[in-house]
């Protein structure tokens, strides 16, 4: 099955890298629900956190993305116009004024090529992608995220959007090395053609930057979501997040605090964590709250509570069921403190079409709970979250692959099944091996196939555990071979 057959869902999309952090060369289908798997230091956070500042880059305005509510074209062709922009505009503006706007038509073709070399050369756009990248993987100087010892001394990484006709690609090609950065479009067919421009009543520049604008959002739809990230240090930041104070976070988020203030330095992910945390105390709950409270019922057995304090910081509670009192999160089970983080998420900021990353789901939680969270995972597909997770649980892998094998039962000879009520296809999932060289040069990254007969996503935990039991059994030869030879 080739990738535009297997493609199911608006939101795929492909993302290539090349010599990034200790990544050699990655290339990962991103579906509602990816999984990345394997060793430490293998490049698994590294490429997370690239696809978190794609989607703060370009994603929507309540997120700090690159328009930000404002036309970007506008603002920038003061300095980078459009080559003869003014005859564009006019052209642009008597096509618009012909025909209905609610009529759906294709621009002539002179005008179609204008407008796509426009949406390749996207000028401006790299810088704000190099410091988004900057701010939150916390470096001041981009050619730190190189690969050591890579030939050409230069990263890349490409995304590839499907376009819903003809099989075509948008890419995005983005290349850093020796202090300099590039973006590189490829867009080989417009969108529709929208009904509505920004500002359109304005003048033609408004009009034709408008279009712009809305012409490189439908390019780049899949990344046009809000995305929030879930760091593996959550639980020790929940417990101390109100000790940091919120100018200190904001002024984090550039790109870090500078080691000459003495502080350690702050990744713009764990900034932005931390700034979430706080933000909760001013948004009220989404209604309905079904995603949080069935997360609270199946795994917690009780409730998360924010309440606000004096100081103006949330503070975090934990209520058992059938209690009426609240424990302070730092007195409850590490499970409970891990899974905190996600609840909250979900009943104050995640909705529908956004994207969550999850860094290890699985620390602290018990092989059971690690099951029966995968397949909480699962539902918040099902209500139209995406997820991304880094992982090192078999557990969680099983039990993904156990929903994706019963995918293939009829729904009505599903019962007594855990989680038949939200089996997952092939297409929904996707789990990717992130495999160190033995030289240390670097990570190479496949895609894990579902195993059908040994019934998981094999991710080598098995030859762990036979290399275990081999060691096991060359300890009891050996022991009762001593005994042997004493008696």
């Amino acid at each position: 099955m080739n990738r535009n057959e297997a493609r199911a869902h608006d939101g795929d999309y492909r993302i290539e890298v090349a010599d990034f952090g200790p990544i050699v060369r990655a290339t990962v289908d991103v579906r509602p629900l990816t999984v990345f798997a394997g060793p430490s230091n293998s490049g698994k956070s590294y490429l997370a956190m690239l696809v978190y500042a794609l989607h703060r880059c370009f994603g929507p305005p309540l997120r700090s993305g690159f328009l930000q509510g404002r036309p970007y074209w506008l603002s920038d062709a003061s300095v980078n116009p459009l080559p003869d922009e003014g005859n564009l505009a006019t052209r642009l503006a008597e096509w618009w004024s012909t025909g209905g706007k609610e009529e759906r038509r294709p621009l002539p073709e002179d005008l179609a090529r204008a407008i796509r070399t426009a949406l390749e050369e996207f000028t401006g756009a790299e810088e704000h992608l190099a410091r988004e990248v900057s701010r939150d993987f916390g470096v001041d100087d981009m050619d730190d995220l190189v690969r050591h010892g890579s030939a050409e001394e230069r990263s890349t990484a490409t995304i590839s959007i499907p376009a819903s006709v003809d099989n075509e690609q948008t890419r995005y090609t983005f290349e850093f090395g020796h202090g300099h950065t590039r973006l590189l479009g490829h867009v080989p067919a417009l969108p529709e053609t929208p009904s509505h421009i920004p500002d359109e009543g304005r003048g033609e520049l408004y009009l034709l930057y408008g279009f712009l604008d809305v012409m490189f959002h439908a390019s780049i739809g899949p990344l046009v979501r809000n995305a929030y990230y879930l760091p593996a240090d959550r639980i020790g930041v929940m417990h101390s997040h109100q000790v940091v104070v919120s100018t200190l976070i904001q002024g984090a988020t550039t790109t870090g605090l500078r080691r000459s203030t003495g502080v350690p330095m702050l990744s713009g992910v764990l900034a932005d964590f931390l700034n979430d945390l706080i933000a909760m105390g001013q948004r009220r709950k989404k209604a309905p709250d079904r995603m949080a409270r069935r997360l609270e019922k199946n795994l917690l057995a009780g409730a998360i509570r924010l309440k606000q304090s004096e100081t103006g910081y949330p503070s975090f509670a934990y209520r058992p069921t059938d209690w009426d009192t609240d424990l302070p999160l730092m007195r409850t089970s590490s499970m409970i403190s891990e899974l905190a983080p996600v609840v909250l998420y979900l009943r104050y900021l995640v909705r529908p079409n956004d994207v969550l990353i999850i860094e290890e789901p699985e620390s602290h939680l018990h092989p059971a709970m690690q099951a029966a969270f995968a397949r909480e995972l699962a539902r918040l597909i099902r209500s139209g979250v995406r997820v991304m997770l880094t992982t090192h649980s078999e557990w969680i892998l099983e039990a993904l692959a156990n929903l994706v094998r019963l995918s293939e039962l009829p729904e009505s000879t599903r019962k007594g099944i855990a989680g038949s009520d939200v089996a997952l296809s092939s297409a929904e999932v996707g789990a990717w091996m992130f495999t160190p060289s033995d030289d240390g040069a670097g990570s190479t990254v496949e895609e894990i196939v579902l195993d059908t007969e040994a019934g998981n996503f094999p991710a080598g935990y098995g030859e762990i555990t036979e290399s275990l039991y081999n060691d096991w059994a060359r300890i009891t030869n050996r022991i009762e071979a001593i005994r042997a030879g004493v008696e």
